[in-house]
Order: structure tokens, then sequence, then C-alpha cells
């Protein structure tokens, strides 16, 4: 015994005159930057790697007994060293004339964790023992056992048990039952050769392991051992095993690096506060997972959703899995289709068109510079319908000739130039502009829709609106700038046209039972079915939703079809809680019956009619010659009849 406490002494001054030699600095954990949503919700997964940081009581209890018990049975009465553990592997070490042994315990392996690298060194070890005394010497066991907790590996990516626990069991942290919670403790001693996916057996034999030591530590019975060893475990990765929001923290991870630099955002306990809605993203997510779940693996979904009057991001979703792809589609270039009609419609608006005026869809072919022929089509089984449209039937019903046409008289480098506005730059001046040949992202979309909505003042978009460093000093907030840039009456009749969209008889019209409540929107879908979009808003949210493939290769199915219910389920469920407004109407817009067949005032005997917003003295003022003067020589030759 004399002899053992005389080794203890000596290795101690040898610690301690290594350490002043050195000159190690004093211990200062690293502090990752914490994210917050809007409401002051934390948002997980701002790490170097795949890790979520959480709090003790955020853990099961079951996994924290579980982990003393097979790694340091003694964690809450040493003072960070066990001294029978270090003196053991000495002796181990010094028989064998290196390093084969650790005799680690928590605090010491946190401290390799946190500040030194894996090489087996005597030298390393010293150093691991000094940082493990300044660790218990400044922070609570609990705190202690929370760094380990969040920085240990546990195979597949997974740093830190919150994202195991997803990894494995597709569940929190704090939901660990007493069987995953010990196959769990068990992974880090050789997170490759007990991975439970790749080495069932062996994460098994390893779990028993742990559950005895639980019982020889009186943390269990040996009931409740025999009970966990019987149960049948499902393996299961979580959908979010990367965080709720990750597409968006990788977002706002490359901006602070940028700004910041790597370090301090890793390790200097930034406090950034987002416009990210935590309650809104995960109806997001959920709503991408039901609107794919079923389809092509490989098929892709993107989902953007801004606030309407300032432009922030409440949502974002880049793609279905980030763990497997983390390209942000929500970011990326794609056609748009027929979602990018409404911005050429506003120029027609302005330049004199109303939503009544009239349009024949009928084949037509422009000769274009080269010498080639252009002649557009609409979808379906008939390329053409033979039939004049006002300007809101031909939105309703996506009608291609008709937008063409009026592109056509406007003229094509006029609504280029005109998109600018909307926040698109770089808009090739072609006549199928408005059919979505020019490439935009999902999140533009969102909003320059957002224009429309909020009564025609233009928002970029944003997420960042505070910094702030570990001592909460403020390092950058964020101004919200408006800037109109069409006027109100405009954006009020765009959403009206986009509001039919919704009715009978419009492209988007089974989703108004959906949302239930008042939106607009539109569908597209773009050449040889191979992008689907659906992009609409309510007076609070404007949201675009893509569905494709990321390579060459066609969707096959339409805006309605595929990105509409991912569309309407969203802002269903984005909206719980909010009221259901209109849009606010401009006091010099009329509305009006109109006859779709004539463009003019609709009578009682015209029978397809619909109701239309116009500026004041821009509204027709004929009553539709169509039907009504047929009624009217109909009635008189009556009259002449009964009269002889």
């Amino acid at each position: 015994m004399r002899k053992n406490s005389i080794i203890v002494v000596i290795s101690l001054l040898l610690l301690l005159n290594c350490a002043f030699s050195w000159g190690l600095p004093s211990v200062t954990v690293p502090e990752p930057s914490v994210v917050y949503d809007i409401n002051g919700q934390v948002i997980n997964g701002l790490a170097q790697q795949n890790q979520i940081n959480v709090s003790i009581d955020q853990i099961s209890p079951l996994f924290i007994e579980a982990i003393i018990a097979v790694e340091d049975k003694n964690f809450y009465r040493h003072h960070g060293i066990d001294l029978r553990g270090v003196m053991r592997a000495l002796w181990v070490n010094i028989k064998a004339r290196k390093v084969v042994e650790g005799g680690s315990t928590i605090t010491q392996q946190t401290a390799k964790q946190l500040f030194l690298s894996n090489e087996r060194t005597l030298s390393r070890k010293l150093r691991e023992l000094f940082y493990a005394l300044e660790l218990e010497r400044k922070y609570s066991k609990d705190e202690i056992m929370a760094l380990y907790c969040n920085t240990t590996y546990f195979g597949e990516g997974a740093y830190g048990i919150e994202v195991a626990s997803r990894t494995y069991f597709a569940k929190s942290a704090h939901e660990l039952n007493l069987a995953e919670a010990a196959l769990l403790a068990g992974i880090p001693r050789s997170p490759t050769l007990y991975d439970p996916y790749t080495n069932p057996e062996h994460a098994r034999q390893r779990q028993a392991t742990v559950l005895k030591r639980m019982v020889e530590e009186n943390k269990i019975t040996a009931t409740e051992r025999d009970a966990a060893l019987a149960q049948t475990i499902k393996y299961q990765r979580g959908r979010y095993t990367a965080g709720e929001a990750p597409y968006f923290i990788a977002m706002v991870r490359d901006y602070l690096i940028k700004k910041y630099g790597e370090r301090m955002v890793f390790q200097g306990g930034l406090q950034v506060h987002t416009s990210l809605n935590l309650d809104m993203q995960k109806a997001a997510n959920q709503a991408v997972y039901d609107g794919t779940k079923d389809r092509d693996p490989a098929l892709q979904a993107a989902l953007a959703a801004v606030d309407v009057k300032t432009g922030q991001i409440r949502a974002l979703v880049g793609g279905r899995d980030y763990i497997k792809s983390p390209y942000n589609r929500a970011l990326s270039l794609r056609q748009p289709g027929s979602t990018f009609k409404p911005f050429m419609y506003s120029l027609a608006l302005e330049q004199g068109f109303t939503c009544a005026s009239t349009m024949m869809c009928e084949k037509v072919s422009y000769k274009m510079a080269d010498g080639s022929k252009y002649t557009p089509t609409d979808y379906g089984t008939e390329p053409y319908h033979w039939q004049e449209f006002t300007l809101k039937e031909a939105v309703m019903i996506s009608d291609n000739i008709v937008a063409v046409q009026v592109n056509d008289i406007l003229g094509p480098r006029n609504t280029a130039d005109y998109c600018r506005k909307f926040g698109f730059n770089n808009i090739q001046p072609v006549l199928s502009l408005p059919l979505g040949s020019n490439d935009v992202r999902p999140l533009d979309l969102a909003t320059g829709y957002a224009v429309f909505a909020n009564q025609g003042l233009y928002n970029p978009s944003s997420y960042i609106l505070k910094v702030l460093d570990n001592r909460g000093r403020l390092l950058e907030e964020a101004q919200i700038s408006s800037q109109s840039v069409i006027s109100r009456e405009n954006a009020y009749l765009i959403t009206d046209m986009l509001q039919g969209v919704l009715e009978p008889g419009g492209t988007g019209s089974r989703f108004k039972a959906v949302v239930q409540r008042p939106a607009a929107a539109k569908t597209g879908t773009t050449d040889e079915f191979r992008d689907a979009w659906f992009v609409g808003y309510t007076p609070r949210l404007s949201c675009a939703v893509w569905v494709g493939y990321d390579k060459e290769k066609n969707a096959n199915l339409t805006g309605g079809a595929a990105a509409g219910p991912i569309w309407s389920s969203f802002i269903k469920e984005a909206s719980r809680g909010l009221p259901a407004e209109d849009f606010p109407q401009p006091h010099n817009i009329t509305m009006l019956n109109i006859c779709l067949d004539s463009g003019q005032v609709a009578c009682e005997a015209c029978p397809r009619t619909m109701r239309m917003a116009f500026i004041k003295g821009t509204e027709p003022e004929d009553i539709c010659n169509y039907h009504c003067l047929t009624l009217e020589r109909w009635t008189d030759s009556l009259i002449d009849l009964f009269r002889h």
C-alpha cells in the first residue's frame, strides 16, 4: 500500500512539473454557438460534426446510469482521476513499455475529446490528467457529464447521445428505455465493433456487459436486466437525425463562418437569433415527408416559406434527407414553369390590360431570330382550346397560348426588365418567359409572390435577426427595408386572379378545402413534366414548393398532383392559430360579375360567370352581348308573338 502511495505522489509531481514546463493554458471548454428561432426556441444542429447538444435533463437517466456503470463507476465520487484505475493502467503500460490501457475516467475521456488527439503516448496521457483536474475544478459533475454525452462518438457519423438516439432508434435521448440506453452506452468503447447496424451480435453482447455492470452497481435489479435482455430492439433511423432544420442551419452556419470564422462559430459561444419558426418548420418537414413517402426514393422536394410582411424565412426544406444529401434545393436554380406567369401578368395590368381582357387560344407561330419557328402549346390531349379566355380564366386554367401572346404584345425585353422588381435578375427576354424558361430559386419565388400579398411591397429574403457574442454584446442586427415596387391595386388584382386558381375550374381547386382560409396560388409544370411546382400565399405566409429529380430526369408529375398537396398541407398546419383574415382591398377597387365568354358584365343568361376585381374606371361598361342581347331579342319576339 505504501509503495502504491509513493508511486501516486511521484506521478502527480511529474504531472504538475510537466504542466508548468509545457506552459498549459487555463482550461476553457469550447462553447458552441447557439441558434434560436423567432420565438426563442433553440434550433439544434450547429456543430462541426453531426452533433446536437442537449442538457443533462434532456438525456434519459437510464443512459446516465448505464454509462457510469460501464465507463466510470466512481464518477460522482472522484475528483477527475480514479487513482486506482490510473495506477493499474500505469503498471500495465510500464510492463508493456507502451500505452496499451487507459484507465480513464469520464472526466479524462471528456478532456481528451475536447482538447487532445488520440495518440497513445505518455505525454498525451499526462496532459489528459492535467486537463481532467482542471475540468473538475471549473465545472460541476453534471456539466462534465453533459459535455461527455454531447461529444462522444457513437458510430454511423453520430456525435453525442441525441444524434445517436435518433440514428439508431428514431427517438430523442430522453425517450430511451433501459435496453436502448444500455446498448448505446456500450458503443463508445469501439464504435465500429459495436455498431448495431453492421455487427448486431457484438452490440447485443456489449449490451449484456453493460446491464451486468448496472446490476453489480445496484443501478437496476436482475429482473430488470433480464427484461431488457429479452426485449426485441427495433433499429430505425430518425427522419431528423441532423435536427429539425438542417438545411436552414447549414445556411446560417455558412453565413456565420464567412463573417466571423470557424473558431468563433464553433467555440466562441455566439447567440444567433433567426427568423425561423420551429413550429412552422415542423409543419414543413411533415408536409414534405407525407407528400413524398410513397414516391420514388430518388425523387426530391424543396419548400421555402417567408413572412409576407418582412421577407423573413419561416420554414425551409432543401431535400428529403439532409444526411444523405446536404445539397439545398430551396436555393438551387430550376425552371419554374407556369408559376412565373403572374409576374408577366402584373406588367400586363400596368399596361392597360384587365382581368376581363380576352385573348384567343389558337395555334400561333413566331419566327425567331435564328430563322426557326416557335409554336407554343398547352398541356393535355389537345394543344389548343380554340376559344377566347379572359386573362383571369387563362391564369386559372394555366393557358400557355394566351400567356405567350400577351408577352409578345408587352415585349419580352420589357417583361424581363419588369421581373427585376420582384428580385429576379438575369431573366432572358424570350417569348416563353412566362412559361418559366428562365431558371429561378424556390426561395426567390416565395419572396416574389410575397409582393402580391404585401400590397406591392418587396422585401428580400432574410434569416438573421441579430447576433450576440458570448457576453451578450450585440454584434449585428438586421433592419427591415421594404420597397414599393408595384401599386397596391396591381397587387390586389393579381391576388384576385390567383385566388381563382383555387376555385372550381382552377388547376388547384381541390386545395381550397384543405387550406380553409383566403389564399392565392399558381401551379407549374415544366416541359416534359420534368419539374412540378406549387407557389402561393395567404395574407401572412408565402410558400413555394418544388418536386423533381436532381439530374436530367422527368418527374412525370404535374404541379397540382405532386407539389400542391405539400403546399396545402404546410399552409394549413403552419397557419394554425393565425386568424383567417382576408387580403386587404384598396378603396378604389370594385368587384363585378363578368361573363367568361365575352369579358363583359354578366347578366342572368350568361352560363359561365366569375367575380373579378378592377381598378375603378377600368371595368367593362357593356352588358354581355353574347347572351344578354340574345335574351332581349328572344323576349321581344315573344312579346310580339303574343301581341299578334
